[in-house]
């Protein structure tokens, strides 16, 4: 086995933990904030997804596919009461169950499609941002890490939510 392999299969089972809390579950259910936070199964689904992609195309494309550097400037999206949203976790209509589920195993394919060849040493320089070190660069290897970091965290707060839902754990 190579370290690709480990990277990938590491990803999927993490990827399988998130995808079975909400095996089972209703739209409403998936779409349903059980804890104090905003967070919903749906909408976690969603995020992984979106940010796997995107850091995916970070490792290929450099800082531009996260959007460039950081731009506190920049206006910030409100809801109907002037408070800031957090877009990436907003649902549409479109964003079913099914779609999403859907779409975080197709992600997780081209994510294993591209790391099954990658080079783990190349790196990009980071955009500018207040939270990464100035000039930082990651690696391949360095972004695979994260994901599996990123995709654990999310799948506990699924856990968490889905057990405030119905009272089924998917870890344990």
């Amino acid at each position: 086995m190579t370290e690709h392999d480990d990277l990938i299969q590491t990803l999927d089972l993490h990827r399988q933990f998130l995808l079975r809390t909400a095996e089972g579950l209703t739209e409403e259910q998936a779409r349903s904030n059980s804890t104090v936070s905003a967070l919903t199964i749906a909408s976690l689904l969603k995020h992984v997804a979106d940010n796997e992609a995107g850091w995916v195309a970070f490792a290929q494309e450099g800082a531009s596919a996260l959007g460039g550097d950081y731009d506190p400037d920049a206006a910030a999206e409100g809801d109907s009461a002037g408070e800031a949203v957090d877009t990436r976790f907003v649902l549409t209509d479109n964003d079913t169950l099914e779609f999403l589920r859907g779409r975080l195993e197709q992600v997780g394919r081209d994510t294993a499609d591209y790391l099954r060849t990658a080079d783990l040493d190349a790196s990009q320089e980071l955009p500018k941002a207040p939270w990464f070190e100035p000039g930082a660069r990651w690696t391949v290897r360095r972004i695979a890490l994260h994901l599996i970091a990123e995709m654990s965290q999310h799948a506990g707060h699924a856990d968490i939510i889905r057990e405030s839902i119905d009272g089924q754990k998917t870890m344990g």
